[in-house]
């Protein structure tokens, strides 16, 4: 028995046809073969002899052979069982007729990828496990599809791969940790050298104290390592970025991929679909084929929106009976299935139609794409949309939401409009921080959404006048595939969309609408306050670069509010791509709210999403707001950066502030400054730069001017400082303009202004360092002291005593400090 190597680039069809054996013969003398559609380069298959049955056509008939008639007589017949088109076939090869086998093989074909596109759909609605190691449900589908030769993904590489980050319960940890080093360096010497001649009793109180906190924040670290062994959550976060390792290298070895639409006569009403080597197979394994020639008849036919399919069906049988009489080969008997209905099947096919392209649309004038590109994206819609009729102005499409969409298929074109991306609760909003080790990782504040209209269509370059440009590109129906996505800035649309399981994919749609956020405590209601933060548009949009790990930047440019957004916070995980657009002018407060917020959350570590330039502008805002006496906070936030230019440089002088300020808290009016139709703050979102500023002005001016209620505002503000962190970064900012200076320092310096019970027994320095030892929380959950930082002397302060502190803390430190 003869033997043959397989080539790349062989088919098992061409394969038979060579060797003139049937490819069910080939199959069978060799077992390694599973699927007809699979054959790898490099196997030696077995071939069978060629029999009477294998698939060739005639020899030319010569003197000796049988006549039409003696053919006739001896059952020299084939019959045929359906009629296809396929679509962008010329006249004259406008449909062909099967004979039994090679429909039933189509049926065959058209079923399986029918149930392929219903696998589409299912994977699109299927949620897939956080913790799972496998594909997501559309990649698995990818995959498959690409087997099959449905599909030929190539992933170009390129998405951003983001760096590792740790579990938030790693990073209280490692907070707890640098509260416990810190106190275990605690020397309060310095405050209580003075208070009692008593060492041993002064050592006994230290070390008492000290003791119960460190215990208290080993007992929290150890609860917090117990959760992080049990939920095991210390994974780095990365994107599913498709991969070419994911599809088989061999793919392109083995049958060409893609697909083809074809129109069965017997199943009218809708396109059905083959994939290109199955359809290029039964091609050629099946000799008795007949090519239709459409005829003027034909064509009048179709041009009559009242013909059926039925009426086409026996125009064409009558055809080929007569060109059967005719013919060299032998009779022909036409057995094609009725149409099961009345319908107009294909009209003026490839030539202008008109139809409405959407609810409520007057009808207009369309040009039919008959290009691969635009049958790969009519394929990709109906498989997401679940359309199984002609009637395609309407569906559900998932690009990261199911929306519905009105579609113009026929052209290749869906619009998706008022949509919700991802939906109307949006993606969560990922704040990228750096925990007390320097580890990067992430907290959920809130949410971002799109809302607004997306359209898809495989028009290099969109439309004008209804018109196609004169290219196609699959970067629709490539979109449409990718299990993620990407996004690019688009000066004429706002945003264009591809796919990036496609190695060079083309845009294939663009998206407008506008960027909201929302606060955590509204994210699931029904009527939540979404903020617009930006506008998506024409012109709008630029090239902008999103710092690896991160969803978001704000930055400031030439003085405005820009924000830089990843792919993520369009179209979900995995999606890549960046664009960055101006904020909305009135969208300054919203964002600073929600940042305070998740400061607090994060009990004040490095925010990475926030460019210092910005939370610079917006802590000396609040400042300046609460410095001045009519100044409303979100209006000097929200204005332009020149009018908070002119503020921070007409400043009053610390003691003008320093009264402003404390008269404020005397009339409980903090809360009218920091409120707004857009939401308020509290004093206990204040950041810790905006409140060392505050304790900087009022202990500056409290030492010239030994103003009681100065003293009061200080006490005010630092007893609204809930954790330990807190406290320790309002005195590393303690500065004129919150900048970093050292905390010891700004410690010391507020110690030196306290009575410390050595004359009297008013001792508010011991109150205090009770304040810091027991009632500062060791994280943002605890809930807020109730007690008071120290309280105000009942007699009058010894201003001797506090004049030698604070002569000896000059001496220590230098500078300027009026003793008067």
């Amino acid at each position: 028995m003869p033997h043959y190597e397989v080539q790349s680039g062989d088919t098992l069809s061409a394969i038979a046809r060579d060797h003139q054996v049937s490819i069910a013969a080939l199959r069978a003398e060799n077992p390694r073969i599973k699927d007809a559609d699979h054959i790898e380069a490099g196997w030696t298959l077995s071939i069978p002899p060629s029999s009477s049955g294998a698939l060739a056509m005639p020899e030319p008939k010569t003197a000796g052979q049988p006549t039409s008639s003696e053919c006739a007589a001896k059952a020299c017949r084939t019959e045929y069982a359906d009629i296809i088109h396929e679509m962008g076939a010329g006249d004259e090869a406008w449909c062909l007729a099967l004979p039994d086998a090679a429909a039933e093989e189509l049926y065959r074909e058209i079923e399986e990828m029918d149930a392929l596109m219903a696998e589409f759909r299912a994977a699109q609605n299927k949620a897939q496990d956080p913790g799972s190691d496998q594909p997501s449900p559309e990649r698995q589908w990818m995959i498959k599809a690409a087997e099959k030769g449905v599909i030929q993904p190539d992933s170009d590489d390129q998405e951003e791969q983001e760096p590792d980050k740790v579990s938030p319960i790693r990073s209280r940890i490692a907070a707890i940790d640098e509260q416990i080093r810190w106190f275990d360096d605690y020397d309060t010497d310095y405050i209580w050298s003075a208070i009692s001649a008593d060492d041993e009793k002064r050592e006994e109180i230290l070390t008492t104290a000290r003791n119960r906190r460190l215990a208290m924040l080993r007992k929290q670290r150890e609860a917090l390592q117990a959760q992080l062994e049990e939920t095991d959550t210390n994974r780095g976060v990365r994107g599913q970025g498709v991969q070419s390792r994911d599809f088989d290298p061999r793919r392109s070895n083995r049958v060409e991929a893609g697909i083809i639409e074809i129109m069965v006569f017997s199943r009218p009403g809708r396109w059905h679909y083959v994939r290109k080597g199955v359809y290029r197979r039964i091609l050629a394994s099946y000799a008795s084929i007949r090519y239709v020639r459409k005829t003027r008849a034909m064509a009048d036919m179709l041009s009559n929106k009242s013909a059926t399919a039925r009426e086409l069906i026996g125009k064409i049988r009558d055809d080929l009976k007569t060109d059967a009489a005719k013919s060299p080969i032998g009779n022909i008997e036409v057995k094609f299935a009725e149409a099961k209905e009345d319908f107009y099947l294909l009209g003026k096919e490839h030539s202008k139609l008109t139809w409405n392209s959407s609810k409520g649309e007057a009808p207009s004038e369309n040009q039919f794409q008959v290009g691969a590109e635009a049958q790969l994206m009519r394929f990709v819609m109906q498989a997401s949309a679940g359309v199984n009729n002609f009637d395609l102005s309407t569906g559900e499409i998932d690009i990261g939401t199911r929306a519905s969409a009105s579609m113009a298929l026929l052209e290749a074109e869906a619009k998706l409009a008022e949509v919700f991306v991802p939906d109307e609760a949006g993606w969560d909003c990922r704040f990228t921080f750096r925990n007390r080790n320097g580890e990067l990782s992430d907290l959920a504040f809130g949410a971002f959404r799109l809302s607004g209209d997306i359209t898809l269509n495989c028009f290099v370059g969109g439309r004008a006048g209804g018109e196609a440009s004169a290219r196609l590109s699959t970067g629709a129906a490539t979109f449409l595939l990718s299990d993620q996505k990407r996004i690019k800035p688009d000066p004429n649309a706002g945003l264009s969309v591809s796919g990036n399981a496609f190695a060079g994919a083309e845009a294939g749609g663009a998206v407008s609408g506008k960027f909201s956020w929302v606060h955590p405590d509204e994210q699931f209601n029904t009527n939540a306050n979404w903020q617009e933060l930006l506008k998506i548009e024409a012109g709008a949009t630029v090239a902008a670069g999103v710092g690896a790990g991160m969803d978001f930047e704000l930055e400031l440019r030439g003085g405005e509010l820009h924000l830089s957004c990843s792919g993520r916070l369009v179209f979900g995980p995995g999606a890549s791509g960046n664009f960055g657009t101006k904020v909305d002018v009135n969208a300054g407060w919203a964002l600073c709210k929600a940042v305070m917020g998740v400061l607090r959350d994060l009990d004040y570590s490095y925010i990475e999403n926030i460019q210092e330039d910005v939370f610079r502008r917006w802590y000396q805002s609040l400042y300046l707001s609460l410095v001045a006496e009519a100044r409303a906070a979100a209006t000097l936030i929200n204005a332009p950066f020149l009018v908070f230019q002119n503020a921070l440089a007409g400043r009053n002088s610390l003691r003008e502030e320093a009264f402003t300020l404390a008269k404020k808290i005397r009339e409980n009016r903090l809360s009218e400054v920091l409120e707004s139709d857009q939401g308020s703050l509290t004093i206990y979102d204040l950041p810790p730069e905006t409140l060392g500023m505050l304790c900087h002005t009022l202990v500056e001016t409290f030492i010239d001017t030994w103003e009681e209620e100065q003293e009061k505002a200080l006490i005010y503000i630092f007893s609204h400082v809930s954790t330990w962190r807190k406290f320790f970064e309002v005195l590393q900012h303690m500065t004129a303009d919150g900048s970093k200076c050292d905390a010891m320092q700004s410690l010391e310096k507020i110690c030196a202004i306290l009575d410390d019970g050595l004359s009297k027994g008013d001792n508010q320095l011991s109150r205090f360092h009770h304040w810091i030892n027991h009632e500062l929380g060791s994280n943002p959950s605890d809930s807020p002291s109730r007690e008071l930082a120290w309280l105000p002397s009942v007699a009058p302060k010894d201003w001797n005593r506090i004049r030698q502190k604070l002569t000896a803390y000059n001496t220590k430190y230098g500078g300027p400090i009026s003793l008067a």
